[in-house]
């Protein structure tokens, strides 16, 4: 995998940090703010909740556009919010913690409500509704990304 984050993928580097015989439970975030690992790991499962739902949305646009430029770019977006979600599973794997990969209520909800209004609509293959419905979901990704950003994330995950 050829990311910026691979360094610190490294097993060489150790595990978890010990102190006095005792496994370390928290680790400094920017600013000073001072993370435990249960905190941290739930912020970087939100994240890659966020990166697959992404992932999932721009491969249902890629099957449902009928151009190919853009069926390409989808599934190239695709792809990509795949491997932001395995970076941040190997950074939370650091920590000891397996991500886990499944739908929340909001996903759910929110996958029952852009079904509905494409059958509703009958617009399965327009473009524009597609553009629309993945501009609001990068939006969401946006807010949530800023939203674990502002709260002091540790300089490696940040």
């Amino acid at each position: 995998m050829n990311s910026f984050l691979n360094p610190l993928m490294n097993p060489a580097l150790g595990g978890l940090p010990v102190v006095n015989d005792e496994l370390v439970q928290h680790v400094e975030g920017r600013s000073g703010v001072i993370w435990s690992y249960g905190n941290l790991f739930d912020s970087l499962q939100h994240l890659i909740r966020i990166c697959h739902e992404g992932e999932e949305g721009y491969r249902q646009a890629a099957e449902h556009t009928q151009n190919d430029w853009l069926r390409s770019q989808f599934e190239s977006y695709s792809k990509q919010r795949e491997q932001f979600a395995v970076e941040l599973s190997n950074i939370a794997a650091g920590y000891g913690s397996e991500s886990q990969v499944g739908t929340t209520v909001g996903e759910t909800l929110h996958k029952a409500w852009v079904d509905l209004r494409t059958a509703l609509t009958g617009t399965t293959n327009d473009d524009k509704v597609l553009l629309e419905e993945l501009e609001r979901n990068e939006d969401t990704a946006k807010a949530a990304y800023e939203e674990q950003l502002e709260k002091g994330l540790p300089e490696h995950v940040h």
